[in-house]
């Protein structure tokens, strides 16, 4: 039985501005996915060219994302959230001043892309530590289920509206549309009253805390095969779906408004996927969390022969459920099994692999498209993710790893490899990634 979250959170005042301002300047990005990849492919018509404007900013926000979590623990996190909102409403404004004025050049989209990446890299830990002082420590598990329903839904309507809008308007306009939202955002964030943020003054040495995290990280069997696993879901499965997907589109399935359906799809199926997630309670998470990356294969495969967009929308609804429920069950894995005072560490290593692999594939797949073929590019896609899933299910340790709150068993403290869990953190931090 499903069962929607509590509303009490939209009590609190802070949290329903900082809850807009998500909902507003995500709704602008899934606007952009549409928009972006369009105007790439208006601007030059090379897959290359669009991989590269998609992987620069991904790039970019990995190499800084460290140091803006640093910064978010020194300055008032909601005076560097409007920061980073007001320098991508300019980026992005930019951005689409040029597309309208038919001035742009592929190196003006690549600059911009690294600004607008750098500005979420100071945005996404700033957000993050600032959620939980919008509500009462009793509320968190329900601030965080409601603003994941509403990132979803923004995701199902973003990009059915990018589609519509590049096809009427044109790929300028939509973007200038997703740098008023930056500007909402900011309006919204600055009219909120807590954000002052600790400071940080541990005495360990930088340097010491990583390599102690790399030491923690690698000791657990169960957990670095499945960040590898889905480093390479999203390096060969999910980045050249991204950048081959519109240039499919645009030469047979139709334009904008096909892709924007799928796109709409895996959303829908990502919001479909958080009531699935809260729903059922494995004994054995990490298994079906593993599992649902086999549903990327057919997303895959039907698009390598230009299937109806129909046919494509519905497979990719099924991997945007396999996305939400991966990502609950892993980060509820990871917080159940990891110790609280080493949890930041260890998981920076898995957001490492999410951040660096998926912009290599952005990079690779136009290269890899003009050496064999888009058709080829997915379908070796496909069979890779086919492979490393298989192999990351073969893991022992991966298959044993039991949830807290399935099991009936005696707590008892987590070891290296897997098995019993610590007792269970606080639920409140249970919780998937932030959106960007």
């Amino acid at each position: 039985m499903f069962k929607l979250p509590s509303m009490r959170v939209l009590r609190e005042r802070d949290f329903r501005l900082l809850l807009g301002g998500r909902i507003t300047s995500q709704l602008g990005n899934q606007i952009t996915v549409v928009a972006l990849a369009f105007g790439v492919l208006d601007l030059t018509g090379s897959a290359s060219d669009l991989g590269l404007v998609l992987a620069v900013e991904a790039f970019s926000l990995a190499l800084f994302l460290v140091i803006g979590g640093a910064v978010a623990d020194r300055m008032s996190r909601r005076r560097l959230m409007i920061t980073a909102d007001l320098v991508r409403f300019a980026s992005q404004g930019v951005m689409a001043a040029l597309l309208i004025s038919g001035h742009a050049r592929i190196w003006h989209l690549l600059l911009l892309q690294v600004v607008s990446g750098i500005a979420s890299a100071f945005f996404i830990p700033a957000v993050s530590a600032l959620q939980p002082e919008t509500v009462p420590a009793e509320h968190h598990r329900e601030a965080n289920a409601l603003r994941g329903l509403m990132i979803a839904a923004a995701g199902v309507v973003g990009p059915a509206l990018g589609g519509l809008l590049v096809a009427a308007v044109g790929a300028g306009y939509a973007l200038a549309l997703d740098s008023l939202s930056f500007l909402l955002s900011a309006v919204l964030i600055s009219a909120i009253r807590v954000g002052s943020a600790p400071v940080a003054n541990s005495g360990k040495s930088v340097l010491r805390d990583v390599r102690d995290g790399w030491q923690d990280f690698r000791s657990r069997r169960w957990l670095w095969p499945v960040t590898l696993q889905s480093a390479l879901v999203r390096m060969l499965g999910l980045a050249p779906f991204m950048v081959l997907g519109p240039l499919i589109a645009k030469d047979e399935l139709g334009g904008p408004a096909s892709w924007g359906l799928i796109l709409g799809a895996i959303s829908l199926g990502a919001f479909v996927g958080g009531f699935v997630a809260m729903s059922a309670h494995p004994r054995r998470p990490l298994i079906p969390a593993v599992a649902g990356a086999f549903l990327f294969v057919p997303m895959l495969l039907l698009l390598s022969v230009a299937a109806s967009p129909v046919a494509i929308a519905a497979v990719a609804f099924l991997g945007g459920i396999a996305q939400s429920v991966f990502w609950t069950y892993w980060q509820t894995a990871m917080h159940e099994n990891v110790p609280p005072e080493t949890l930041s560490r260890i998981s920076s290593y898995d957001w490492l692999g999410a951040y660096t692999f998926e912009p290599i594939g952005y990079a690779l797949a136009g290269p890899a498209s003009a050496l064999i073929g888009a058709s080829a590019t997915l379908v070796a896609g496909a069979g890779a993710v086919a492979v490393g899933t298989a192999a990351t299910l073969a893991v022992p340790e991966v298959r044993r790893l039991r949830a807290r709150s399935a099991s009936t068993e005696d707590p008892q403290p987590a070891s290296a490899t897997g098995g019993s869990a610590e007792p269970a953190p606080d639920p409140a931090r249970a919780q998937g990634p932030p959106a960007p």
